[in-house]
Order: C-alpha cells, then sequence, then structure tokens
C-alpha cells in the first residue's frame, strides 16, 4: 500500500481522539513538559495540532503561552477553531512552514506526527527552522537496529517506526538532545519522546 497524502482529509471528518478515556503516560508528560519548561518560553507551536485536544489540556494545567496550532486537514482545522475558540489555528503542511519565519517560537511541539511521513526529514528540518529555543517530537520508536512501516488498511497510510538514530541523525548541530523518554505503546513497540535545546554557540 503506497502512502497516501489525501488520507488524512478523508479521514478528519471521522477522527474522533480516545484521549479523554484515559490520559495516556506519554500524552500527560507531553504536557507535563511543556508547563515545566513555559517560564522560559513566550510562545508555542504545535504542528499537527489535530482537532485541539492538547492545547484544551493545557489550558486546564495553566498554560499562558501564546499558542499557534496548525495542521494539513482542513476538517481538524474548522474542527479545532469551533473547540477553542480563543486560539489560533491554521491549515499548512508540516514540510513546509512556509509563512512562519525563521526562530519565530519558543516552543515547538510535534506530537504524533513523524510516524506518518514516510519522509519526515523536513518536518523535522522545518520544526528546527522555526524554533528559538526548544523542539519536543513524540512518535513511534524502536530499540531495534533498524525502523519499519506497518500497514494501516482502514485509514490507507502507513504507521512508520522509527529508531533512535533514525532521528538523531536529522538533529541540526545548534541543538542538543536534554530529554529522552520511552513510553510502551503495545509489545510490537514504543513511544519515543525527544526534547531538544538550542545550544549557545559562540
Amino acid at each position: 500500500m503506497k502512502y497516501d497524502p489525501n488520507a488524512w482529509q478523508k479521514l478528519g471528518d471521522k477522527f474522533t481522539n480516545n484521549y479523554e478515556a484515559g490520559m495516556l503516560d506519554y500524552r500527560a508528560h507531553i504536557i507535563s513538559t511543556v508547563i515545566r519548561y513555559q517560564p522560559d518560553c513566550k510562545n508555542i507551536l504545535e504542528i499537527a495540532c489535530a482537532d485541539g485536544w492538547f492545547i484544551e489540556q493545557m489550558r486546564k494545567h495553566r498554560m499562558t503561552l501564546e499558542y499557534g496550532g496548525i495542521d494539513i486537514t482542513q476538517n481538524l482545522i474548522y474542527r479545532a477553531k469551533k473547540r477553542m475558540p480563543r486560539e489560533t489555528f491554521a491549515t499548512m503542511d508540516a514540510t513546509d512552514l512556509n509563512i512562519i519565519l525563521n526562530q519565530d517560537f519558543d516552543f515547538v511541539l510535534c506530537a504524533g506526527l513523524l510516524m506518518h511521513l514516510p519522509h519526515y526529514q523536513k518536518a523535522m528540518s522545518e520544526a528546527f527552522r522555526v524554533s528559538n529555543k526548544y523542539v519536543m517530537f513524540s512518535t513511534y520508536g524502536t530499540y531495534e537496529r533498524k525502523g519499519y512501516a506497518v500497514d494501516d488498511t482502514k485509514t490507507n497510510f502507513i504507521n512508520n517506526v522509527y529508531t533512535f538514530s533514525d532521528i538523531m541523525r536529522f538533529v541540526p548541530v545548534e541543538f542538543k538532545l536534554i530529554e529522552f523518554n520511552a513510553f510502551q505503546r503495545t509489545s510490537n513497540f514504543n513511544v519515543f519522546q525527544y526534547l531538544f535545546i538550542k545550544r549557545d554557540l559562540p
């Protein structure tokens, strides 16, 4: 099965998150990480914000940062705007954040996207480009030497499972890893979380 870039548009109307059924550890950790580092930041960009669930939860946990959320799926952005009408959302491709300036956001969050991109390097590059301080990725991961892909016939896209080295080899020299966590998702793979900070280069 080939990767279908239109699959998310088709999925958008049917998309329902089951997050409310229980706060899973890796999602709770994303929220707590943002809250912990917010004193160093003035704003945050969420890449692949879907229907606005994360910003809703972060506001409940007293996140005060100025927020921007983007997603490639127009109907999810529409739902996000209805869910959180005071927040700023836009339809945008994570691999081409062309209207966002370099270092425009202090914290860039990209959770649950990379595993849906067979060519994830460009999305990583754009996330680092627009960050002034922190970048956080959350994606399916494995400790094995090679990553792999799992066909999802229900939604017509492929879930890609990456290794630690897959992600680290595309980190620009001006950023360094300061936190790494792994949360078990199934018996086959984990959710890996990476937090990077911009180095003080001479």
